[in-house]
């Protein structure tokens, strides 16, 4: 549809008179030098080095904002603040750039390799024709229901339009000719279209004229006469259409993901597969409804169709005259290449012949008739009365025809009230009557259908639009609903913080818990969340097979009880070692298994079974394409990703909202506060539960039930919304358009809102430019508190270090002096001990290794470890040495680890066993306040040696013991 002028068709291959082959895929093209018979030298393309040094950039930025996170977590003293804030801010500010960037690799690699073009255009040939068989069966419905074969089509008349159309010498780009195309016709469309070289068409008619329906039959006429490969006709309602923030291509290709998830696809040049259909020029644009978009944006609608035609672009439009006419005065320009026509009226003798055979026969005094019979017979015989000119000017229009069929020949009403000029005393009176009876006569006087469709009417009437689309009606319920799932998962991460660091105060908060201020960051989060986010369209997820479906939760699932897993394991060395080795295997078979599943399975033929897959193994039954499809789509898309597509996809605010709650998992051990222990487990869970519950709330489904629930409850609509929309399209009050219900005809809308009583409260629609400013504004002033707020309360939290206790113990005598030499001489002969001392960030640690005196292989080894505790960010010293005992012990990996009792000496001691063939490592922890003893014994023993084992184990505990009264008493 952007194909600027003069450049070829997607995937055309031509020969050049050098043996040269010439590739072209869309934009771009390509020489094959072939003179070395099966060797092909390819061109470089300009702009490949680019499009790579653009996304390598981002992602080496990536790299090195991560690394500044992982650095800064181990660093000591003020250098992990800095670092830690410069690595968070080139997170921040490149995660967002690394998918644009390798979407144009991705795009100039699909140029540069015509085997990925030709696998393109394959997957967009198959998404043309599954799109084609959807349409047709779902127009076939939609006739149907609209009875416009029965008994049979209102005969609708056109003329050319010379006055609104281009100069002919540009319509026939075949010839050039000036000379004017007889476009006039009444029954096949598609066959006059076919007949303008351009490809351009303009349909203009009164209000009622039938100009909707007329490109209903256009477009289905011309999808059953299209040949395979040919442009699929596809209808695009315009009153969606907001120019003054969206380009044509971008609204169409939201338009059709919208109405067809499948669509809303990766190509394989990374964008969507709808945007990628409009792209090359394999669909015929139907925009339908002109008129009917806002008088401010109409003018500036014209520019941006202008704007994004190319050369051979074709469409139809249409629109009522005036509004047209009045556009085109105001924005000065005409529509290049396009021919014009106007809806001709219904003559009288038309209407009168058609709501004659829509009635049944009566027999009156042994005459055959119908109840319009008297009707009729005073339309032709006095043909000057004023209210038959009123009568005859009305049924002039398919829709008044339309609805006067179904107000009198399908009920039992007598249409000779029309004749009442009383009760009628214009034309509008009679309008407004025939469109007031409408709703009535098809759902059987039904009050309280009535009035929820009048419902609806007010509240499409107070947001500007005609398209009554499921997942916008959250927007008649109070905002309040759609705040419930973004509280619950604030609130859970507001608990969390609150309960790893309760005791904690905060000069961010003012003298309060830390909790406190985070807590007023997520009520800030929830109000940005509910004022700030766009209404969540429908998700969709591709259903090929069972385990596919499934895959994306499994994988979370997977992920999740792994980190749980390693949290527990990790301990051990064995099991570092298992995983590194498993990482390591897993990541060099995938590898291999990309490589082999990306070969072709004959030369010079692409695979392009897995691009196609989608739509090979789609949903065969078309005809239930609809709301109630995308509904079921979008609730199995959040069940099964369990939320995490609605955050990657919620926009802006669900992404802080998110960043909340993994700051509130990961702060307290970035910014080295020291938490509750062994809460790893329970963080990563209530974490994960929320973000989902997050994303849950932020779906379309949620969103919807929640609104409807409350519209339920205050008696505005039924508890099944989606079954009163279908009933009332099966009765013909409204149209459906793909995934969105439109009430017949926009004066219908505006009859049922007027009649709904008191007025809506006007409201600026959703697509509007302005609430985009007023949107726009607010998200930027929302991310500036979050980050500042998340930054201060980050440097808080690091900076933390009010009222730490220090512990008992404040110094010690040096370890080597804590056991007597004699002693240990029953243990390691002739003993030789050889001090050492380490300090890290609250801890100081100091050795004593004792061997012999003259060491050989197998002579047994003592190590006396003393880690003294220091008050850290917001722990006490003892609590520092209570969460650190029992964990890093160092005998490697451990085989058995319980807890002993030292005969009242120490809080708490332990002994733990490690794993050796031929020399384990035994031994026993003991906490003393804020120290922690830790004895560890070497000795060559065989694997299975009980006994041996039992005399190591003793002999940790009985100098453990020792080396603990002796400190007990120095200290005393």
């Amino acid at each position: 549809m952007n194909v600027p002028a003069g450049e070829p068709t997607p995937h055309q291959e031509a020969h050049a008179h050098d043996s040269s082959q010439i590739h072209v895929a869309g934009r771009d093209q390509y020489i094959y030098h072939s003179s070395a018979g099966t060797h092909h030298d390819q061109v470089p393309v300009p702009g490949a080095g680019r499009a790579l040094a653009r996304m390598l950039a981002p992602f080496c930025v990536l790299v090195a904002g991560v690394t500044l996170v992982g650095v800064a977590y181990d660093a000591d003293g003020w250098i992990p603040g800095p670092l830690l804030l410069t690595g968070l801010v080139c997170v921040v500010l490149t995660a967002p750039r690394l998918r644009p960037a390798v979407r144009r690799r991705r795009l100039t690699r699909s140029g540069r390799n015509p085997e990925l073009a030709r696998l393109q255009d394959r997957q967009l040939e198959g998404a043309a024709e599954q799109l084609a068989r959807e349409l047709e069966v779902l127009w076939n419905r939609e006739m149907k229901l609209r009875r416009l074969q029965h008994p049979a089509p209102l005969p609708v008349r056109w003329v050319n339009a010379e006055e609104f159309g281009d100069h002919w010498t540009n319509i026939r780009t075949d010839d050039g000719r000036d000379a004017p195309l007889d476009l006039s016709g009444s029954s096949a469309l598609h066959e006059v279209y076919s007949r303008i070289p351009s490809g351009r068409l303009l349909i203009l008619g009164r209000a009622g004229a039938g100009k909707s329906v007329l490109a209903l039959r256009f477009a289905l006429d011309r999808l059953r006469a299209r040949e395979p490969g040919g442009r699929v006709p596809v209808l695009f309602p315009m009153a969606s259409w907001d120019p003054a923030t969206q380009d044509l291509e971008s609204w169409a290709a939201g338009r059709l993901a919208a109405d067809h998830p499948a669509l809303a696809g990766q190509a394989v040049s990374g964008g969507t597969v709808a945007a990628e259909l409009l792209r090359s020029d394999r669909l015929l644009p139907v925009l339908d409804g002109f008129d009917e978009m806002s008088t401010q944006t109409r003018h500036h609608a014209l520019r941006r169709l202008r704007a994004s035609l190319g050369e051979a672009d074709p469409f139809l439009l249409t629109s009522r005259a005036d509004e047209y006419e009045a556009a085109v005065r105001q924005a000065d320009i005409v529509l290049p290449a396009t021919a014009a026509v106007r809806v001709e009226p219904l003559s009288v003798q038309e209407s009168v012949d058609y709501l004659h055979r829509t009635a049944r026969k009566l027999v009156v005094g042994g005459a055959v008739a119908t109840k319009w019979d008297p009707v009729l017979t005073r339309l032709r015989e006095h043909p000057s009365d004023p209210q038959v000119l009123r009568l005859r000017d009305v049924l002039t229009t398919p829709l008044m025809t339309g609805l006067a069929r179904i107000t009198y020949s399908d009920t039992s009403r007598d249409p000779a009230e029309l004749l009442d000029h009383r009760r009628f005393p214009g034309r509008a009176a009679i309008e407004d009557h025939l469109l007031g009876q409408l709703v009535p006569a098809v759902t059987g006087q039904s009050e309280r259908t009535a009035r929820w469709l009048m419902f609806l009417a007010q509240h499409l009437t107070s947001l500007g639009t005609q398209d009554l689309e499921w997942w916008r009606l959250s927007q008649a319920g109070p905002r309040a609903a759609r705040a419930v799932g973004a509280l619950l998962a604030m609130g859970a991460a507001t608990a969390l913080l609150g309960w790893r660091v309760d005791s904690q105060t905060s000069w961010f908060g003012i003298g309060m818990p830390v909790w406190v201020p985070f807590g007023v960051l997520c009520l800030i989060s929830v109000a940005d969340v509910v004022f700030n986010t766009r209404e969540s369209l429908p998700q969709y997820v591709p259903r090929t097979e069972p385990g596919r479906m499934v895959r994306p939760a499994l994988v979370v699932v997977a992920l999740v009880c792994g980190g749980l897993l390693y949290s527990w394991l990790e301990q051990y060395t064995l099991f570092q070692v298992i995983a590194a080795a498993a990482s390591v295997i897993f990541s060099v078979g995938h590898w291999i298994v990309r490589r082999k599943s990306r070969r072709p399975k004959a030369p010079g033929r692409p695979t392009v079974e897995k691009p196609l897959e989608d739509l090979r193994h789609g949903p065969s039954d078309a005809s239930t394409r609809g709301p109630e499809r995308t509904l079921r789509e979008d609730r199995l898309a959040t069940l099964v990703t369990l939320g995490l597509i609605n955050v990657l996809r919620g926009g802006s605010a669900v992404w802080r909202a998110a960043g909340l709650l993994i700051f509130a998992a990961f702060a307290p051990e970035l910014c080295f506060i020291d938490i509750r222990p062994d809460t790893g487990a329970i963080t990563t869970v209530v974490t994960f539960v929320a973000i989902a519950v997050l994303g849950a709330s932020s779906s379309a489904w949620c969103g919807f039930g929640a609104s409807g629930v409350w519209l339920w409850g205050a008696g505005k609509l039924p508890w099944n919304v989606l079954g009163l929309l279908g009933e009332a399209h099966r009765l013909g009050v409204l149209r459906q358009s793909g995934a969105v219900y439109q009430f017949r005809h926009s004066r219908l809308q505006e009859r049922l809102a007027a009649q709904a009583g008191e007025p809506a409260p006007a409201r600026v629609s959703a697509s509007s430019s302005r609430i985009e400013e007023l949107r726009l504004v607010r998200s930027m002033l929302s991310s500036i508190v979050l980050a500042v707020g998340s930054v201060a309360m980050g440097v808080d939290m690091f900076l933390l270090k009010a009222e730490s206790e220090s512990g008992p113990y404040e110094a010690v005598a040096p370890v080597c002096e804590l056991i007597d030499r004699e002693a240990l001489g029953k243990v390691v002969p002739d003993p030789r001990g050889e001090p050492s001392q380490e300090h890290d960030y609250g801890l100081v640690r100091r050795y004593c290794t004792w061997d012999t005196g003259t060491p050989s292989a197998g002579d047994p080894v003592v190590v006396i470890i003393v880690d003294l505790l220091e008050p850290i960010s917001t722990l006490t010293a003892v609590e520092s040495a209570d969460g650190l005992f029992g964990h890093g012990l160092p005998v490697g990996p451990i085989v058995s680890q319980h807890a002993v009792d030292l005969g009242g000496v120490g809080d708490e001691a332990v002994t733990a066993v490690g794993h050796s063939e031929d020399r384990p490592t035994v031994a026993t922890s003991v906490r003393l306040d804020n120290l922690l003893v830790t004895v560890t014994y070497e000795v060559d023993l065989k694997w299975g040696d009980t006994q041996g084992y039992a005399r190591s184990t003793g002999i940790t505990q009985d100098l453990a013991r020792t080396v603990a009264r002796n400190i007990s008493d120095a200290h005393s």
